[in-house]
């Protein structure tokens, strides 16, 4: 068994998780090739029909609702492929040879990560047959494509060797939003092999009313204690891992909590969180892990403005303005 393709699902529609299913199996891949692994997180009706669907390919696990984190992590448990992909049960592949060839160079190269391309979906997309030239970059570690680069969280855009997860105990921690932030630095840290690529393989479809895009108080709220949790565990992760890392490793976790805090006092501000709120609900907290005032770093000329601006408080009186608020203050 070459890939496990782990699908983390929840009380969604039918419809759209056959969508998804199709779109795997659509691909063409040898049935020998690869699983797919549909990890129900406690849905009222677990989707039982994907077991009568007619490939021994797909599996079913259903356990209690502990949020998507959990299921992937049991996904990751129960994989027998060489490589996991995750995809989100609303979420498709697009229908092109990118995939055949991306596991061709997996094959070749045996990388402990292989990072494609993806294109946000919404009702009207139509997908795309058509596949551009795939080029796949030069061999790297997963640190130092994060020292330069602004490491995405997105779990789906990357396949990952199943014994670098199993042997670095690397798995999701359960019961938070953003947990793909902590997940992917950490597992960005330890690969020694990285390569990237252009292929386009990964739909991202923009659904109403799902976890990114919903924006109850209670969900705002939860989302910002969220990101300084994941912050506050990947400094910690720093500090148990120092003695150890090298000087790329450091380099690339430094730029990885800068930008999360970066992150934080954005979604604050949108939040419509006074400038006192953001102080003390953000700032101080981020201040512990010294990661404030923001330090000066060549991460681009866009980092180096909001830098400038956020270490002050009549900068932070300007953000505050500019920056669009995306949903009502949360309750207190």
């Amino acid at each position: 068994m070459f890939l496990s393709i782990i699908i983390p699902h929840y009380n969604l529609a039918q419809a759209l998780l056959k969508r998804c299913l199709n779109s795997i199996l659509a691909i063409g891949l040898p049935a020998d090739d690869y699983e797919i692994i549909v990890v129900d997180d406690g849905s009222d009706n677990p989707p039982r029909w994907v077991k009568e669907i007619g490939t021994a390919n797909i599996k079913l696990i259903e356990s209690e609702h502990n949020c998507q984190g959990a299921a992937r992590n049991t996904g990751i448990d129960a994989a027998q492929g060489e490589y996991i992909q995750f995809i989100d049960a609303d979420d498709t592949l697009q229908q092109n040879s990118a995939i055949p060839q991306c596991i061709e160079k997996l094959k070749q190269e045996r990388p402990d990560i292989l990072r494609f391309g993806y294109r946000v979906c919404s009702k009207e997309t139509k997908n795309s047959k058509r596949t551009k030239k795939i080029k796949f970059s030069n061999t790297i570690s997963g640190a130092l494509f994060m020292e330069h680069n602004n490491l995405p969280a997105n779990v789906w855009c990357y396949f990952v060797k199943t014994e670098l997860l199993k042997k670095k105990s690397i798995r999701f921690t359960t019961g938070i939003y953003h947990e793909d932030e902590e997940f992917s630095t950490i597992l960005h840290f330890y690969a020694k092999t990285l390569i990237t690529s252009n292929a386009p393989i990964y739909n991202y479809c923009i659904r109403e009313n799902s976890t990114i895009t919903g924006n109850t108080p209670e969900m705002v709220e939860k989302k910002l204690n969220d990101r300084m949790s994941v912050i506050e565990k990947l400094a910690t992760f720093r500090a148990a891992t120092n003695d150890q890392s090298n000087s790329i490793q450091k380099k690339a976790l430094q730029r990885k909590l800068t930008t999360l805090a970066v992150d934080a006092i954005i979604n604050f501000i949108r939040s419509g969180k006074s400038i006192k709120q953001i102080q003390k609900q953000c700032i101080e907290r981020v201040k512990q892990h010294r990661l404030y005032p923001i330090a000066k770093e060549k991460y681009g000329y866009k980092f180096s403005i909001f830098r400038i601006l956020a270490n002050s408080n009549t900068g932070l009186h300007i953000l505050r303005i500019i920056i669009p608020k995306t949903s009502k203050p949360a309750k207190k």
